[in-house]
């Protein structure tokens, strides 16, 4: 039996980014939060309605509408700057290899209503389509997405959205939603996933070597 973990629905991601396009002062962002525990840090994440759920290595907050996230910095464990927020709007699990099938088959059923979730609060993707499309864009910064060489191996993203930020704002993030299928899911003998994520990525200029 295939196990679905986050309880999440495609209206569920719908709140998130209207959560995210309430962040009016991205660059405040990704200079990252100030010392845990201090009311500095607390005042921070009040901002946008983070509830802190962790203090070691990463950042993990809770948002209004219920979602987790994951804020990852440049170094790692350093909390500043941050580079990329993640999400994962959908995740599912087999319980067996004799349900690898059934994973490839849900996976296909559920991404177009997450994809559908995410127009309807950004508009039209900037580019959208699976990982063996011919016209699959090379990323703008190698921590965004795979290259072509690594998505050929390893097909993923498996089906990939992204949007790009207008120029006029500072600090606009690059908002990739993707879907993963784990390797095990292509084989006979172990049991596989999917993995719906949304990536908030940093402009180039901040990314420095990426993470």
């Amino acid at each position: 039996m295939l196990t679905e973990t986050t309880g999440r629905t495609p209206q569920d991601l719908a709140a998130e980014l209207t959560g995210l396009r309430t962040v009016d002062d991205w660059p405040s962002v990704w200079s990252g939060p100030p010392q845990g525990g201090s009311a500095e840090f607390d005042a921070w994440c009040g901002r946008y309605g983070w509830e802190p759920l962790t203090f070691d290595r990463q950042l993990r907050v809770r948002t209004r509408s219920g979602g987790r996230w994951t804020f990852y910095d440049r170094i790692g464990g350093e909390w500043s700057p941050l580079v990329n927020l993640t999400h994962y709007p959908w995740q599912v699990r087999a319980g067996s290899a004799a349900e690898n099938s059934e994973v490839l088959t849900t996976a296909a059923a559920v991404w177009p209503a997450h994809l559908e979730a995410a127009v309807g609060v950004l508009g039209a993707p900037t580019w959208t389509g699976p990982w063996d499309a011919p016209d699959f864009p090379e990323p703008p910064h190698p921590s965004y997405w795979h290259s072509r060489d690594a998505r050929m191996r390893s097909r993923r993203p498996y089906q990939f959205a992204y949007w790009a930020p207008g120029a006029d704002v500072s600090g606009q993030p690059f908002i990739v939603l993707s879907q993963s299928v784990a390797f095990p899911t292509w084989t006979a003998d172990m049991p596989g996933g999917s993995a719906i994520s949304l990536d908030v990525y940093a402009p180039e200029e901040l990314q420095g070597s990426g993470r």
